[in-house]
């Protein structure tokens, strides 16, 4: 406790109080009247945790409730006990009206009672502290969680105003409230990840985690622990691990790339997609969740079910409803107000960069590049472009060689006509092969590397395929 503040004027009284509480470990000061108590406690503001109060000073000097009645308006929550030699009902009463946390009688047994007083404030006073500090750190937690909302709002927002994507959107709208596992499937790029971030939203699960796993960056031996976590000692002074599928429960778990399982691994993912339970590694006993599955791929699944690189069962299981994203090429409406906002945002996070404004001759570059890299891609141009312009306007001069050339003028020129024939050549006979690049190679009479060169030139590659 703070120190103790004394106020008597009975000397034995004060001697037998600071013999008895310094006893205690408790440091006490002493006065003799309520004028000097006021003036030392305006003195040090927040020094003292208690005062222990006379009622009665005499004639003519400061009462024990006028103290207090001036004690409050100072400070309201200075804890205060009253000892008093001749106590009555009414000041009593009076004195709890004034805050005060006990009464005390001058008496034999003041001491007893007096170190058990203390000892009530004493607690009363952590108490409060622990409070204050929980409200303290509640609210920080309320910030922070304020501040991860609204970053999250803003890294998951979806942007896009074309018919395709309007589409998707209504199939989250549609599937985010029904139990069960979902398909996401595009090119890289093309926001998987923020789909399955929305039909998380879109459900009664919005308030639980959101997890993911990249299945394609984890070797096998570690994805299981990853995916499952390990008890302790599961190898050589192995730590316990909590697992994705533990971390989503009573939320969603994404499972992005999950065309790069191995077929075994697939067959135990199944498992707890069915009977939502598994062991971790090194365990024995069953781990029970309540976890939806969202999966995001961007590869071939047909082609791999049919070499036996997919299991066909795990596909029915995901497949529940299939949400298929187009490439950015095909939406070349969403193109401007994409560059807009991650111009924004990256104006935002970057400090001495400042929002800028797209020509237009750089925004018809834009919209004619074809997007490998789909949103992503876009993302990556358009803050490099922010960089390199000096002023507040991005023009053709500040965007990559293979986007300023894809513009309407670039198209009409030789060079760019030459371009475009020979990407439809390659095209056609990728889709007369049903894209086996061998057979497209023999169809046009180049070598198969000559092919990959040229499919890699123009970015070729195989549609996916929206199951039947």
């Amino acid at each position: 406790m703070d120190r103790i503040l004394v106020v008597d004027d009975q000397p034995e009284v004060c001697a037998l109080v600071e013999e008895r509480l310094s006893d205690e470990e408790h440091s006490v000061t002493s006065v003799a009247d309520a004028e000097r108590a006021l003036a030392l406690l305006a003195a040090h503001p927040g020094d003292f945790g208690l005062v222990i109060l006379d009622l009665d000073f005499g004639p003519g000097r400061m009462t024990g409730i006028e103290f207090l009645e001036r004690l409050r308006g100072d400070d309201p929550d200075l804890p205060v006990i009253v000892l008093t030699g001749k106590g009555t009902i009414p000041s009593t009463v009076q004195c709890m009206k004034l805050g005060v946390l006990d009464v005390l009688e001058k008496d034999t047994y003041l001491e007893e009672n007096l170190s058990a007083s203390v000892g009530k404030v004493s607690a009363l006073r952590r108490v409060i502290e622990e409070n204050r500090a929980l409200r303290d750190q509640c609210r920080t937690l309320r910030q922070e969680a304020e501040y991860h909302r609204r970053r999250m709002e803003r890294d998951y927002r979806i942007v896009g105003h074309s018919e395709a994507m309007r589409s998707v959107l209504e199939q989250v709208r549609r599937v985010g409230p029904l139990p069960r596992p979902v398909l996401v499937r595009g090119e890289r790029g093309t926001g998987k990840e923020l789909v399955a971030h929305a039909i998380h939203q879109a459900g009664p699960r919005a308030r639980g985690p959101f997890v993911t796993v990249n299945c394609a960056a984890l070797p096998e031996g570690l994805l299981e622990t990853e995916m499952f976590g390990q008890e302790a000692n599961a190898f050589h002074n192995a730590p316990f691990k909590v697992g994705r599928f533990d971390l989503a429960d009573k939320g969603t778990l994404l499972l992005d790339e999950i065309g790069n399982m191995s077929p075994e691994f697939q067959q135990k993912v199944l498992r707890v997609i069915e009977y939502q339970t598994f062991e971790r590694v090194g365990g024995t006993e069953p781990v029970t969740v309540d976890v939806r599955v969202v999966a995001a791929t961007n590869a071939d699944i047909e082609q791999a079910m049919a070499e036996g690189r997919f299991r066909e069962d795990l596909y029915d299981r995901l497949a529940f409803e299939t949400i298929g994203l187009p490439p950015l090429r095909e939406r070349p409406e969403d193109v401007e107000p994409l560059a807009c906002f991650f111009i924004e945002r990256f104006a935002e996070e970057v400090a001495g960069i400042e929002a800028k404004q797209i020509a237009p001759q750089a925004l018809e570059c834009l919209r004619g590049y074809a997007y490998p890299g789909n949103v992503r891609e876009l993302k990556s141009i358009v803050e490099r472009a922010m960089i390199y312009a000096p002023g507040d306007m991005i023009g053709v001069e500040h965007l990559p060689a293979e986007v300023a050339g894809g513009g309407p003028q670039a198209a009409a020129s030789l060079p760019g006509r030459l371009s475009v024939f020979e990407r439809e050549q390659v095209r056609a006979a990728l889709e007369a092969a049903d894209w086996n690049r061998r057979r497209a190679a023999e169809a046009l009479g180049v070598s198969p590397d000559a092919m990959g060169r040229l499919c890699r030139k123009h970015r070729l590659r195989r549609p996916t395929k929206e199951p039947q």
